[in-house]
């Protein structure tokens, strides 16, 4: 249920005299920014759930079951609403795992885009559209955390993460990294899929180290027609201008308080057969547009010293990983629309940095999942962001 006014404030600091910052403090405003917890919304059930979307107008709430392919509809006291098996070969499923989050429409209809192309929905989960790719040569993306993926309207289009793992080239290769596309259009009224948008020249990927495919995931946020793309491990902001034709308008080094990218492998020692996880590196997990703010949060990765202690690890795996927890906690890196850092705080522990929406001046979060007991709830928190000189 709805718990309203919890005193639940976070630290937050002025961005003057930290690292990253290039300009003296003279040239700046001081700036003070804090999270501040608004309300909470219990939502309880037995098994994972994700957040995909919130219509505060409706006061409905979707929420996704990753392991048992079943969409969840709540209203903001956490009632189950529809409880909607999306998986299978029927004719109203999915398939095996949607590409994008199911999203709200505005007549409260919902719709998700995936292998059947695009469908949408009655908030009963019946099946009200269904416009299949037109192509029989459908592109096999990568990822199966479909309620962690943008999505994003322009036009009549859909733009959506379009990263495959597997091609022509090995990630050995230097050819691998000149033909990686990452983003793809959706066209719902035509059926049709066009990936789009290659590696930046001054991508960290083109250094001529190996790297697997969970390091570059991107994230991406639209502003009219400006689009903004981080790609995992590396530090860098993509800034595009989206005409006919994708035009770049500049590149940003971010202000992060702390960051440390990926390393890759040599080539030669690179498995080319094998898609791995490099926990101790820095990655960007997700970009929203807050009016005129870009949020990204990210994960600053483990400094050299504890990532040699990574790699040659001698001692348990799960308290090495939760101490390293406690010493790099996820933050929230705060931007204006040119990239420019305005502020950089912690995460708090309790919110998942993955699983933020941007919904009617609300962020909202949701709870991250407790690896030390089982739980049969979660929890939504809505959050406001503070900026005062």
């Amino acid at each position: 249920m709805m718990t309203k006014n919890l005193l639940f404030v976070f630290l937050g600091f002025t961005i003057a005299g930290l690292p990253g910052c290039s300009k003296p403090a003279k040239e700046r405003a001081p700036l003070l920014a804090r999270l501040q917890m608004e309300d909470s919304i219990r939502v309880n059930y037995e098994g994972i759930l994700d957040l995909m979307d919130i219509d505060p107008t409706r006061n409905r709430i979707l929420l996704h079951d990753p392991q048992r392919g079943v969409i969840l509809l709540t209203d903001f006291s956490g009632t189950h609403l529809e409880t909607m098996e999306k998986r299978g070969d029927s004719r109203d499923s999915y398939g095996s795992f949607p590409w994008t989050p199911a999203k709200f429409l505005e007549n409260g209809h919902f719709f998700l885009i995936g292998v059947k192309g695009y469908q949408e929905f009655e908030p009963n989960g019946r099946l009200m559209r269904a416009v299949p790719f037109a192509s029989k040569e459908i592109p096999s993306f990568s990822g199966r955390a479909a309620a962690d993926n943008p999505v994003a309207r322009l036009g009549s289009e859909y733009i959506i993460r379009g990263i495959t793992a597997w091609g022509e080239f090995t990630k050995a290769e230097p050819a691998y990294y000149d033909n990686f596309q990452l983003l793809a259009r959706i066209n719902p009224k035509l059926g049709t899929v066009e990936r789009f948008l290659h590696l930046a020249q001054e991508s960290l990927f083109k250094n001529g180290r190996a790297y697997d495919v969970t390091e570059m995931m991107p994230s991406f946020a639209l502003h009219g027609d400006t689009l903004y793309v981080t790609v995992g491990t590396d530090p860098n902001l993509y800034i595009y201008r989206m005409n006919t034709d994708v035009e770049p308008i500049t590149t940003r080094k971010m202000e992060h308080t702390s960051f440390n990218p990926g390393q890759g492998k040599a080539p030669a020692e690179a498995d080319v057969k094998a898609i791995a996880v490099d926990w101790s590196a820095g990655r960007t997990r997700s970009l929203t547009l807050m009016d005129t703010l870009l949020l990204a949060c990210y994960h600053p990765g483990f400094d050299p010293v504890d990532r040699e202690r990574y790699l040659n690890l001698d001692r348990d795996y799960s308290e090495f990983m939760a101490e390293m927890e406690a010493k790099y906690p996820n933050r929230l890196l705060v931007m204006n629309l040119e990239g420019k850092r305005l502020a950089d705080i912690a995460i708090p522990p309790q919110l998942d940095y993955r699983q933020l929406l941007y919904k009617d001046g609300k962020l909202w979060f949701l709870s991250r999942f407790n690896k030390d007991r089982e739980e049969d709830f979660v929890q939504l928190y809505k959050v406001r962001l503070h900026l005062e000189n």
